[in-house]
């Protein structure tokens, strides 16, 4: 008969052999557990009794490596080949969109590697597609950007330049009304058509980063004009063909009757266009 005392060390018993190996099988002894055998003062633990070992031994896990190692020794590496084979793809075509997963299953694959290596395997292959994938998205987080500012920034110049065409062709019908006014003459000034030419801002290029727009034409002076007054108080019937304003910044030019000439053509030549 033996004696128990629990982990809150109360006592229990006395019980045989029997129920011993009962709670040792239901897990409510443990290999810790202290016993007094009967006719004992001692309390000893359960390990010390040879005739409860073969209890003990049955309820022991197999040791961690033959319980984790998958069949036939073969280490999983699934992971790992998927990482390296998106970095590998995000050089290629993917870009960010290979080399993000490729850091995602390479920070999975290799802590696995570490934390378990007697299943997974690849720690090699999963650093090489992290590498590939970092580096991946560097490149497209810093290069392409610098790569795509020239197209942007002509892009951009590009519509400035038709904006300008658009404020020169206000200001041109704006100095016509003016003209049908007063004998067909142009004004003498910008300010003076004040009243057809509603908005001084469109007398500021775009693209000119020196003369600020003005809005209104009580503020407005000869830091706010971009555009060349070329003919002005000239009587229409002598400029025909004559341009009448230009914009210093993109050479376009424009005539008597609205139209507007871009100042960028090829071979020096000059087409009239119509700006609607």
């Amino acid at each position: 008969m033996y004696r128990v005392r629990g982990a809150d060390q109360s006592e229990y018993g006395p019980a045989d052999a029997g129920v011993i190996r009962q709670w040792l099988a239901q897990g409510r002894i443990t290999s810790q557990t202290q016993l007094q055998q009967e006719g004992s003062s001692e309390w000893k633990p359960i390990t010390d009794f040879p005739e409860f070992r073969d209890a003990l031994a049955a309820r022991q896990p197999p040791p961690l490596s033959a319980s984790l190692s998958p069949p036939g020794g073969q280490k999983q590496q699934g992971m790992a080949v998927t990482s390296l084979v998106f970095g590998i793809l995000s050089f290629f075509c993917l870009g960010p969109l290979g080399a993000i997963p490729a850091i995602i299953t390479g920070h999975i694959a290799l802590s696995r590697s570490r934390k378990s290596p007697q299943v997974y395997g690849g720690g090699g292959m999963a650093l090489g597609g992290l590498i590939m994938g970092y580096v991946a998205l560097v490149l497209t987080v810093l290069v392409l950007p610098a790569l795509m500012l020239p197209a942007l920034a002509k892009a951009k110049g590009r519509a400035e330049s038709i904006k300008c065409m658009t404020n020169m062709r206000q200001i041109g019908l704006s100095a016509r009304i003016w003209a049908n006014d007063h004998s067909e003459k142009f004004p003498p000034d910008f300010i003076t058509m004040s009243n057809e030419l509603r908005r001084p801002n469109v007398l500021v290029c775009p693209s000119d980063r020196t003369n600020v727009a003005a809005q209104s034409w009580t503020d407005f002076g000869a830091q706010n004009v971009s555009y060349l007054y070329l003919r002005p108080g000239i009587s229409e019937g002598d400029i025909a063909v004559d341009p009448v304003f230009q914009c210093p910044i993109h050479g376009h030019i424009c005539y008597a009757d609205g139209s507007v000439t871009r100042g960028d053509q090829s071979g020096g030549r000059r087409r009239r266009t119509h700006i609607r």
